[in-house]
């Protein structure tokens, strides 16, 4: 019986050759599947910015322009009611100002930076487009909340009653906790607004014009001529004064035309 025993490489030079077209090998390997890395991130980086601009605005964006377009109609009708349950006013005059109280109730959503943080997509991005993502949704989730608790204080002024006599003392002081409350709630919100639209001309989007139309409208349904026209800068530039005739502890009137 004869053994075959394996063929001896003929010198270091025969093997360092094989080694060499081995790393070579590799190392194109490698070389290509960072490639391929390389290429799936920057897709899923611009699908996830795709996914914020988006979010920011079509949906946050316009509701934000809509909110701010209505705070000072809120504030105006709290100074109202406040003004009219210190002055003992009778208690169907008091439920006419709660009645035309309104506060509007969307969700400020985060959904696609918790996708791009969750997946670390958004440790992938250039720093300073992360940093301004960053800042512009900070404040969402607290805009958010506060939206819903405003809406449940907002729901403690509605259960005032219209029927019976004077207002009691009870129900003078819940009405009153209840101003204070969504006053409150309002200032938070603007804060967190405010805060997130000074950030969205660095992302170079535009607001949705449809959907911020119909914010407006909305606004302008519950409020009337109240309701200006946000500037394109803001909170550059603030809103002007309220219109004459509406002004804080005025009932807003919402019959006239706009």
């Amino acid at each position: 019986m004869h053994i075959h025993l394996p063929k001896a490489l003929h010198g270091w030079r025969e093997l360092a050759k094989e080694i060499s077209i081995i790393v070579v090998g590799v190392l194109i390997a490698l070389f290509f599947e960072q490639l391929v890395q390389r290429w799936e991130m920057r897709h899923k980086i611009a699908a996830a910015e795709a996914a914020m601009q988006r979010e920011i605005f079509w949906d946050d964006g316009p509701e934000m322009i809509g909110r701010v377009s209505i705070q000072p109609c809120i504030n105006a009708q709290l100074d109202a009611i406040r003004a009219a349950v210190e002055a003992n006013r009778p208690r169907a005059e008091v439920a006419r100002l709660v009645d035309a109280l309104y506060v509007p109730f969307v969700t400020y959503d985060h959904i696609a930076e918790g996708d791009a943080s969750v997946s670390d997509v958004a440790t992938h991005m250039r720093k300073d487009r992360h940093d301004l993502w960053a800042q512009a949704y900070a404040m969402m989730p607290m805009v958010d909340q506060t939206s819903a608790l405003e809406n449940a204080d907002a729901a403690k002024i509605h259960a005032l009653s219209d029927r019976g006599g004077a207002l009691t003392g009870v129900e003078q002081s819940e009405l009153l906790q209840g101003v204070e409350a969504v006053r409150a709630d309002g200032i938070r919100m603007m804060s967190g607004i405010n805060w997130t639209m000074d950030v969205l001309p660095a992302l170079h989007g535009t607001f949705d014009k449809s959907r911020t139309d119909f914010f407006m409208r909305s606004a302008r349904l519950h409020y009337g001529k109240c309701v200006r026209d946000v500037p394109a800068d803001w909170p550059e530039t603030q809103l002007p004064p309220l219109p004459r005739g509406v002004a804080p502890g005025v009932l807003v009137n919402t019959d006239e035309p706009t």
